[in-house]
């Protein structure tokens, strides 16, 4: 091998420092949540739906070919992989003029091809320089807001004000088309309306079982699939919360292009959808599962005010409830975890209680008729966590352990009540919900801006019973960062926490050990101020308005 000289040899070393990649880690200190972590994370990289294709003659980086799915894995994707945007690119190059979305792509030769015969025009799409075919399930209710959600994501890790400026004003368009189209728009409500199907799932209930309905020579897709002005519609809460927290992104996106009026605009519309959905879908312990815009058809068999669906700890992540009511939900299904032993080894159903005899033939507690899934696990834990039901949000991440233990270093995402796995869902959407518990629920990395400029840093290892941990969040595409040292001593009731990272500002909520609410705190070895907040019933030690650079924060309670 050639040997360097001293001064390429300094050059080299400087060179490869340079270039060195920031990783997202959980130190050894993490312990149990480390081997979590870690599994998630080689499971996200290596998940068999993750891809590169070509697709309108540019690589195209996937994580599902279903944009819905793909933009749901964004939330922990955006911190390991390098590149985020391409797939949601193309699906905002392929938005119609009227402002939809399509949901998927497929080879124009597979079998979903003669789904072009069964919806209209609007719905579908041939590419044939890629050969494929894009739909939009006519019935799905979701994409607008959840293509603001990717924008947001894509805004937040590459910091690129200029590529976001260039699809904002399509962003708007497909959230008025939402907000306007007479089979998205409930004229009596003045919120997003949809058919009746399972919570956000993309499917209805049949007046028959599948085999006497394709019987009376009518197909199964058209049926369970598509809409028009016939089509008994209601009011489902998760779209709302979407719409919500699209409009709080677009508002803040717009801030940071310098558009002022614009990013008051969509702050007002975002209070709006609170209110409304607030004031229509709440039963006083959780959001009901529909509201009727039209009446249900006969042949449904739902008790929609007293059915508790998988967008409720959706809701909370999005802040459309209040926290007394975010605390509601988790009770909620607290409650169902202690008094559902016999019947489900987890509370996390899609829909709860399942529909009988079967929804679309889906028989209870199998896919989102009642079944398990880690989608809902993974949000109610962050919910939970950042939400004042800490050791709750542990004890969700401890079961979620145990499964990947179970499925020797896997994690899938759908189950029956009895434990077996079901299938149907891509693995790696609940995977993500897990880590992003883990890292902004846990962990406590929640980035308020963009690039972790203002960054709100919320050590929540004293629930998990974690001493010494060291952690560092960043993004994939920027490599941008933020890194801390928690340190605790229970015996002398001390706490210590050692920052360093890109942030220009930070916001340090330190959780106290249960009974205790007062502490006293200095940064930098002066004495600051440390704010009292309660949270359910839980404290926490606030620091606000940390300026950049490293610092250490001590904690005596």
């Amino acid at each position: 091998m050639k040997r360097l000289t001293p001064l390429l040899f300094f050059s080299s070393f400087i060179c490869q420092f340079a270039f060195a990649q920031v990783e997202t880690v959980f130190g050894e200190g993490a312990g149990d949540y480390k081997e979590l972590f870690d599994n998630l994370k080689t499971r996200l990289l290596k998940s068999e739906h993750v891809q590169t294709v070509k697709l309108g003659g540019k690589q195209r980086n996937v994580f599902v070919r279903w944009v819905r799915d793909h933009v749901h894995v964004m939330k922990a994707m955006k911190y390991f992989s390098p590149e985020i945007s391409s797939f949601w690119q193309l699906y905002m190059e392929t938005q119609t003029r009227e402002g939809l979305y399509f949901d998927y792509y497929y080879p124009i030769e597979e079998r979903v091809n003669h789904r072009m015969n069964l919806f209209d025009k609007r719905y579908w799409r041939i590419f044939p320089a890629d050969s494929i075919q894009m739909h939009r399930l006519p019935v799905e209710a979701d994409l607008e807001y959840l293509m603001v959600e990717g924008a947001y994501y894509i805004w937040q890790a590459t910091g690129d004000n200029k590529y976001i400026s260039s699809y904002i004003q399509q962003l708007e368009k497909g959230m008025h088309y939402a907000m306007s189209d007479p089979l998205r728009w409930s004229k009596k409500y003045q919120l997003v309306k949809r058919g009746y199907t399972l919570d956000t799932w993309d499917f209805m209930q049949l007046p028959t079982t599948r085999r006497e309905y394709t019987s009376q020579g009518k197909d199964v897709q058209k049926g369970i699939f598509d809409i028009d002005e016939n089509t008994p519609m209601g009011i489902m809460h998760g779209d709302n919360s979407g719409m919500y927290a699209a409009c709080n992104q677009l508002s803040k996106m717009y801030a940071a292009l310098g558009n002022q009026p614009y990013a008051d605009a969509w702050s007002k519309q975002a209070e709006i959808f609170r209110v409304r959905t607030n004031a229509l879908c709440w039963n006083g312990k959780y959001y009901v599962h529909f509201v009727e815009d039209d009446p249900m058809p006969d042949y449904l068999k739902i008790d929609q005010k007293n059915t508790l669906s998988l967008s409720n700890p959706y809701d909370i992540n999005r802040g459309l409830p209040t926290s007394e009511m975010a605390l509601s939900i988790i009770n909620t299904y607290r409650g169902l975890k202690e008094n559902n032993k016999m019947n489900a080894f987890a509370e996390w159903f899609g829909i709860y209680p399942a529909v009988e005899p079967h929804f679309a033939d889906y028989q209870p507690g199998s896919y989102m008729n009642g079944g398990v899934n880690t989608i809902v696990g993974g949000e109610l834990a962050k919910a939970a966590l950042q939400n004042g039901a800490e050791a709750y949000g542990v004890d969700i991440l401890n079961r979620m352990l145990q499964l990947v233990r179970k499925h020797k270093g896997d994690l899938p995402v759908a189950y029956r009540p009895d434990g077996s796995v079901d299938e149907g869902i891509p693995d790696n959407w609940g995977q993500a919900a897990v880590m992003s518990a883990l890292v902004e629920g846990l962990a406590g990395v929640v980035d308020k801006e963009q690039l972790f400029r203002s960054v709100e840093i919320s050590p929540r290892w004293v629930a998990a019973g974690k001493e010494d941990v060291q952690v560092t969040i960043a993004y994939g595409p920027s490599q941008k960062a933020v890194s801390y040292h928690f340190q605790h001593s229970p015996g002398k009731k001390m706490m210590s926490l050692s920052l360093s990272g890109d942030a220009e500002n930070y916001s340090i909520r330190m959780l106290l050990p249960k009974n205790y609410g007062h502490a006293t705190a200095k940064l930098n070895k002066k004495a600051v101020i440390a704010k009292l907040e309660e949270v359910g019933s839980s404290r926490y030690a606030v620091i606000e308005k940390i300026p950049k650079g490293s610092h250490t924060i001590t904690l005596a309670y």
